[in-house]
């Protein structure tokens, strides 16, 4: 399954956030692939790959293709919203 979203956060960040939820201090998956723009992840249940896309006006477009993890996907996808939230509030 695959699923796009606009997220106002650098694609640095959303690596650095993404490293910490899935990888061994989170879930403990296992980094298959890693890029400038582009991670993916396998586990037992399945795998998360993210790519990440410019989109102008300090956005970018995060496509999260999986198998399993719906619920652990729900939750990456909060807290990068809460995090760019907080981000922009904080910028004005």
């Amino acid at each position: 399954m695959a699923e796009t979203h606009p997220i106002r956060l650098s694609p640095a960040e959303i690596l650095h956030q993404a490293q910490r939820f899935f990888g061994p201090e989170g879930l403990g998956m296992e980094l298959e692939t890693s890029g400038p723009d582009l991670v993916r992840y396998s586990g037992r249940n399945g795998f998360v790959e993210l790519e990440i896309r410019p989109d102008g006006n300090y956005q970018v477009r995060l496509t999260i293709e999986h198998q399993g993890y719906e619920q652990e996907i729900q939750a990456f996808r909060r807290r990068l919203g809460k995090q760019a939230r907080a981000e922009t509030e904080a910028s004005n």
